[in-house]
């Protein structure tokens, strides 16, 4: 996303390994340790991830951790997805619900969208989801649905997605 929106000043960095929990704790250590990463008023940090198995509780403390770092970094946010992030890439061509869809199912809709099967985490496919700005359209496609929610689909990546690209 920094390539093709030109945001010459992103750095994207990639948690892998590691629980929910751990996300934020991982992010408050690298801002510390790693010179590259040094942060000042215009920081913005957005932690993003799926809810994958996580419990209500476990969200809850992830989001008093970033009111902690909110105190030192004024942009801290994190960015969800429940089910997975494929809501999120589903809505670059049509509006997502609430209703809840099996992960099956999102990959089979992705599919028919790109006209071959979908590989989750190709490098490729992202690039041919974003291609034709089809961004915004999927800003407006998950509106109805972006505050953080774990008893409904929900994502709001697209709110994350607009302040960074606007």
């Amino acid at each position: 996303m920094a390539q093709h929106y030109r945001l010459n000043a992103a750095k994207t960095v990639k948690i892998i390994e590691g629980s929910g929990l751990d996300w934020v704790d991982k992010v408050k250590n690298m801002l510390k340790n790693n010179p590259s990463l040094k942060t000042d008023e215009r920081t913005q940090i957005y932690i993003v991830f799926d809810r994958d198995r996580l419990s209500v509780d476990a969200i809850s403390r992830m989001q008093h951790k970033v009111e902690k770092i909110r105190k030192h970094i004024s942009i801290c946010e994190l960015g969800f997805s429940n089910r997975s992030f494929e809501v999120w890439l589903l809505a670059h061509y049509r509006k997502i619900t609430a209703r809840i869809e099996d992960q099956r199912h999102l990959c089979t809709e992705l599919s028919k969208y790109l006209g071959y099967e979908y590989i989750k985490g190709s490098s490729q496919q992202m690039e041919s989801i974003l291609k034709g700005d089809k961004v915004y359209q999927a800003i407006a496609n998950t509106k109805a649905v972006a505050d953080i929610a774990v008893d409904q689909q929900s994502t709001n990546i697209g709110m994350i997605v607009n302040a960074v690209i606007n």
